[in-house]
């Protein structure tokens, strides 16, 4: 130890340490939790009795429940929830997927241009955009939950449009979740716009002039120029929203609570998860939900990737 201590610089000792630091936890909290992950889904544990292997009969029993939840929403969907927790959590963020990815990246994409425009009071605008994304998503489901209320501040504003119509936002399964996409999109709009706002400063100015001396309007520099160019950044915007969304856990939680609020409308897979392995304690089980939602988050996002790289616009 003293020979090394001998060779070694200081700045190679600090090196070491915090880059020792962090892949310790990477690999322990990352690497070995989803390798755990995977091993205990052949098993069938409670914690308190020792681990019995099942083999493959946890993924026979959940394939037997997605089947059984699609043909129950063939024909009674009210049921789905009550007999196919699992399935109604998949389909849930499905949906909520749908809604909340293309919302979130376009609506990201108009912000960042709005704000790189040079303009009076553009650096206070800035701020007040990413706002959101500094604050905790508890802390935001918490103020909307206020916001949503049948008296509150949104309704105040929806009545006044529809004459009078006050919809129940979380009580009612038909606007739960897209209440809860109107959080995650007001929340994770801010962060991928300052990525956009960086993409956009780093874009060629010639480009814009010679379009403009074309004649090419503001909007179609936006959709010919634009887009294109920021091609990269709205793959990976998508990629990650979509992980994001497919694994809601915290909002669906404090909005929806445990259960998922009335009929199940805001359960998700995530929650799915949790309840299995901390209130029946069926980690085994849990473990092959978790793997599953593992290759459908890692698969989804394969396809969008191969999609947009072929991605032009005309």
């Amino acid at each position: 130890m003293f020979f090394l201590s001998k060779r070694l610089k200081p700045e190679h000792v600090a090196f070491i340490l915090l880059t020792i630091y962090p892949l310790t936890l990477n690999f322990v909290f990352g690497y070995f939790s989803m390798i755990f992950a995977f091993a205990l889904s052949f098993f069938d544990w409670d914690i308190l009795s020792p681990m019995k292997f099942v083999g493959l009969e946890n993924y026979a029993k959940l394939a037997g429940e997605l089947v059984q939840g699609f043909s129950i929403m063939l024909t009674d969907p009210r049921l789905v929830y009550l007999k196919t927790p699992f399935f109604n959590g998949l389909r849930n963020v499905l949906l909520y997927t749908l809604l909340v990815v293309p919302t979130q990246t376009l609506l990201a994409l108009v912000l960042a241009v709005l704000a790189n425009q040079k303009v009076r009071g553009s650096h206070f605008f800035r701020v007040a955009y990413f706002l959101p994304a500094t604050t905790c998503p508890v802390i935001v489901s918490l103020i909307f939950i206020w916001l949503f209320m049948r008296d509150g501040f949104v309704n105040y504003f929806v009545s006044a449009v529809t004459g009078g119509f006050r919809p129940d936002w979380l009580n009612d399964p038909l606007f739960l979740l897209p209440a809860i996409a109107i959080v995650a999109i007001w929340g994770t709009s801010a962060h991928f716009s300052a990525t956009f706002l960086a993409g956009l400063q780093a874009l060629p100015k010639e480009v814009y002039e010679a379009a403009r001396i074309d004649g090419a309007n503001a909007l179609k520099r936006f959709i010919y120029i634009t887009i294109p160019l920021m091609k990269p950044l709205i793959v990976y915007a998508v990629v990650l929203g979509s992980i994001g969304a497919l694994q809601m856990f915290d909002l669906a939680w404090v909005m929806a609570g445990q259960s998922g609020g009335p009929g199940g409308a805001g359960y998700t897979v995530a929650l799915d998860i949790y309840n299995t392995a901390f209130l029946q304690l069926r980690y085994g089980y849990a473990a092959a939900k978790a793997v599953l939602l593992f290759l459908i988050v890692f698969s989804l996002n394969y396809y969008i990737q191969e999609k947009m790289k072929y991605f032009r616009v005309a």
